[in-house]
C-alpha cells in the first residue's frame, strides 16, 4: 500500500503543466534572431517580436504565417562523463497581421502570435533528491509549450510601444488515500490547471534613419506544481503516514530587462549591441521538502547576471530576391554559486556562437521567407571543491560540454 501511494504522488509529480519561454531564452525565438545570438529587439518586424519586443508589430508590413522547428544535441559532461540528458526537438508556429484600421490609427497597429511546441514532451519536470548532481538550468529548459500573442503600435514617427503575454498554466491538486467499504485502500485525486501569466512590455525609438534603440521587459514566467497526498489510514496501520507535499517549480526564467541599439553604418549591414540584466537571485528551488519533519533546505544563493550579445547581418539583393548573411555572439555568466556543502544544482558559463541565413522572396507569386540558423553553446569547464566538514572531499565534481542546435523556419505572405 505504501508503494501505491508513493507511485501515486510520483506520477502526480511528473505531471507537471506546461508553461513557458525557456526555449525562448536558451535558443532565442524566430527564425532570425537566433541567427543572430538572440538579438533582435531593436530590429524586428515579424512574428518572433512577441518575444523579443512586442513594439516591432507597429511596423508589420504585410500578414504573414510561418512554420518551422528546431533539433538540438545536449553533450554534457560530468566528470568527464556523458549525462543522459534528452536532446531538445520542437516545432515553431507563429504570424503577424497589420491591423486594418482607420484614422488616427491607420498602419500603426499590427498584432503577431506565436507558439512553440517540443516534440518530446509537453512540459518536463525534474525534481532530484538533494544531492543528486543535476545541470538545473539546462536538463530540462528546452522541454516547454510557449504560447505567445502580442501588440504594437506606433505612437510617433520615432516612438514605438507594445505589449504581449506569455501564457503558462500551473498545476495544483491532492491525492487522499482511504479505506472504502469493503476494507480495501483506494486513491481519489483532483488536479486543477491555472492559468498564470507573464507581460513582455516593450519600446522601440528611432533615433535616425541608421539608429534604433530598444528597451524590453520581461516579467519572470514559472511553472510550478503543488500536490497533497493526504490519508485517513491511522486506524488501520500500526504507524501513521505524515502528510505528503510534492511541490516544486518545474520550468523558470527570471526578470529580464533588455537594452539594445541597432546602427546601420550602410545600405543592407545591420550591427547590433545588447545587453540584459537577468534577476536569478530570485531562482525557487526546484523541489521543496515532501514532509514537514525534513531539516529545511539552504537557501540557494543564485545571483543576478548580465548577459552581453552581439550581432551583424548582412543583407543584398540576390537569387531574384534577397539573401541575408547573420552571425553573432554572447557569454553567459552563470547565476549558480559555487556547490561546496551538499547541494549539486551545477551551472556553467556559457559561450554562445550563432550564424544564419534568410532568403526572401516578397515580391514572387508565392512570396516565400526561409530563415535557417544553428548555434553552438560551450560550457567553460568548472570544478566544484566540497567543505570537507560537510561532505567527503573525494565527492569533488566537475562540468563541462557543448550543446548544438539548429532550426529552419518557412513563411508565406498573405
Amino acid at each position: 500500500m505504501v508503494r501505491r501511494v508513493a507511485l501515486a504522488a510520483a506520477l502526480v509529480a511528473a505531471m507537471a503543466a506546461p508553461s513557458v519561454a525557456s526555449p525562448l531564452d536558451l535558443f532565442g525565438f524566430g527564425g532570425r534572431s537566433p541567427g543572430l545570438a538572440g538579438t533582435g529587439a531593436a530590429t524586428t518586424t515579424d512574428y518572433d517580436a512577441v518575444y523579443l519586443n512586442p513594439a516591432g508589430l507597429a511596423d508589420t508590413p504585410r500578414k504573414r504565417a510561418t512554420v518551422g522547428g528546431l533539433a538540438g544535441d545536449f553533450r554534457l559532461e560530468l566528470d568527464g562523463q556523458p549525462t543522459a540528458t534528452t536532446s531538445p526537438r520542437g516545432l515553431a508556429i507563429g504570424g503577424q497581421v497589420p491591423m486594418p484600421l482607420g484614422g488616427a490609427l491607420k498602419n500603426r497597429v499590427g498584432l503577431g502570435f506565436g507558439f512553440y511546441v517540443p516534440s518530446e514532451a509537453i512540459n518536463r519536470a525534474r525534481a532530484p533528491f538533494p544531492g543528486t548532481p543535476t545541470f538545473v538550468l539546462l536538463e530540462s529548459r528546452a522541454f516547454v509549450v510557449g504560447l505567445m500573442v502580442a501588440v504594437g503600435v506606433r505612437v510617433s514617427p520615432r516612438w514605438s510601444v507594445g505589449v504581449g503575454v506569455n501564457s503558462l498554466a500551473v498545476l495544483r491538486g491532492a491525492i487522499d488515500v482511504t479505506i472504502d467499504g469493503a476494507g480495501r485502500i483506494t486513491t481519489q485525486s483532483e488536479q486543477r490547471l491555472l492559468t498564470r501569466f507573464a507581460p513582455i512590455v516593450g519600446a522601440r525609438w528611432r533615433r535616425s534613419a541608421t539608429t534604433d534603440v530598444a528597451l524590453v521587459v520581461r516579467a519572470p514566467s514559472r511553472s510550478d506544481y503543488d500536490i497533497t497526498v493526504t490519508n485517513d489510514l491511522g486506524a488501520t496501520l500500526p504507524v501513521t503516514l505524515p502528510l505528503i507535499h510534492i511541490a516544486g517549480t518545474a520550468q523558470y526564467d527570471p526578470l529580464m530587462v533588455v537594452a539594445e541599439g541597432a546602427w546601420r553604418p550602410q545600405p543592407g549591414l545591420t550591427l547590433t549591441g545588447h545587453l540584459a540584466w537577468h534577476r536569478w537571485s530570485a531562482f525557487p528551488r526546484p523541489t521543496v521538502n515532501a514532509v514537514t519533519g525534513n531539516p529545511p533546505q539552504p537557501a540557494l544563493d543564485f545571483h543576478d547576471t548580465a548577459v552581453p550579445r552581439v550581432s551583424v547581418e548582412y543583407a543584398r539583393p540576390a537569387l531574384g530576391g534577397t539573401v541575408a548573411a547573420r552571425a553573432g555572439y554572447a557569454f553567459l555568466w552563470s547565476p549558480a554559486p559555487d556547490q561546496t556543502r551538499r547541494e549539486t544544482l551545477y551551472d556553467n558559463d556559457r559561450h554562445e556562437l550563432a550564424a544564419g541565413l534568410g532568403l526572401a522572396w516578397p515580391g514572387a507569386a508565392v512570396p516565400l521567407h526561409l530563415d535557417a540558423w544553428v548555434q553552438l553553446h560551450h560550457l567553460a569547464f568548472r570544478r566544484y571543491q566540497r567543505d570537507p566538514d560537510v561532505i567527503a572531499p573525494d565527492r569533488a565534481h566537475s562540468t563541462a560540454g557543448d550543446i548544438v542546435v539548429g532550426g529552419l523556419t518557412v513563411g508565406v505572405d498573405l
